[in-house]
């Protein structure tokens, strides 16, 4: 069969039809539908013309094509769903077939190993080390030390630290299972945890100043990335105080809090930019697989102008625009 898709302004239609059938059609259509018609091969293109005065020229490819014959598009996965650690943690049947109610972690699994290699990519991954602040059941810390070890071929340095011990307890356990030496996990709190110097920090979902509290870690540790997914923001709407314009914002709730959201990562991503990284702030994943879907990465390229108080200026303008007191960040990383 060939597929033949029809494009719309507001759809495209897509019909199958035998060869025979689309010869039949093309022959309706040429000179009269259509007066050009282009034919990409994979040793050669031809092209005619039949508008009255028909032409048809040939050329060979320039570059060679390859072409999936499997019915079903192959998609493009950082880690499939065999993976022996998405077994361990209950992604993935023991047959390596992904469980149906675990699909969107399975999916924001790879959408954050798409952004981890991006961020990553002028780093040295042998002996690179990662903390995963709040790092819950593991799925991402896992993952990461998946891509690193068993991708990259690399001997990678990767913890991460949980409050809850049976969910250390657990993580560790799997751990060995998968037979992962280079991955460990430690019972802490984002906000007490001292951490060492490392490469790479993350905190996927810390609520509120939590998120923060890593941040400012990273930044402090000299992290040379930073990858955040902001979470239940509170603290900047409990401190808005807007008059003016700025109090249409405080008008109906929903569009309060989704300022005060807006305003918090805006202010996050400001204080980043001012300790000399090149920040990004962008959709994690999907809204229907996550309402937390927000990601900020964080790579240090340029100098920390934290000492220069015109750099805080535009901070300044923004919190006294919507009456905001203090954004939790800010004023951690200037006192």
């Amino acid at each position: 069969m060939l597929s033949w898709v029809y494009r719309y302004p507001r759809k495209d239609v897509t019909k199958n039809y035998t060869l025979d059938e689309s010869l039949a059609l093309l022959q309706k259509m040429i000179g009269v539908d259509f007066k050009q018609f282009d034919l990409y091969g994979l040793e050669q293109e031809v092209f005619l013309k039949a508008d009255g005065k028909e032409k048809m020229t040939q050329k060979p490819v320039q570059m060679k094509r390859e072409v999936q014959v499997t019915h079903n598009k192959v998609k493009s996965r950082m880690v499939e769903s065999d993976a022996n650690f998405l077994k361990l943690l209950g992604v993935s049947s023991t047959d390596g077939h992904l469980k149906k109610e675990k699909r969107d972690k399975f999916v924001q699994i790879n959408k954050f190993l798409e952004f981890f290699k991006n961020a990553t990519e002028s780093l040295e991954k042998n002996k690179m080390t990662v903390l995963d602040m709040g790092s819950g059941k593991g799925y991402l810390t896992f993952a990461i030390y998946h891509y690193l070890k068993e991708v990259l071929s690399e001997k990678p340095e990767v913890k991460g630290v949980e409050f809850r011990e049976d969910m250390v307890h657990l993580c560790n356990q799997k751990a060995a299972e998968a037979g992962f030496d280079g991955l460990g996990f430690v019972q802490g709190s984002i906000d007490s945890y001292e951490i060492p110097s490392v490469d790479v920090l993350i905190a996927l979902h810390a609520c509120d100043t939590a998120t923060d509290d890593a941040l400012a870690k990273g930044i402090r540790s000299g992290a040379k990335v930073i990858m955040v997914s902001p979470c239940c923001h509170k603290q900047v709407r409990k401190s808005m105080k807007t008059a003016g314009l700025a109090s249409w914002f405080s008008k109906y709730g929903i569009v309060e809090e989704r300022t005060a959201e807006m305003l918090t990562d805006l202010i996050r991503a400001e204080v980043l930019e001012i300790f000399g990284y090149q920040t990004q702030v962008f959709e994690f994943v999907n809204a229907e697989n996550s309402p937390k879907n927000l990601m900020i990465t964080a790579v240090k390229k340029r100098e920390n102008r934290a000492e220069d108080q015109n750099a805080w200026m535009e901070i300044e303008k923004i919190k006294a625009f919507y009456g905001v007191e203090y954004q939790h960040l800010e004023r951690e990383m200037r006192t």
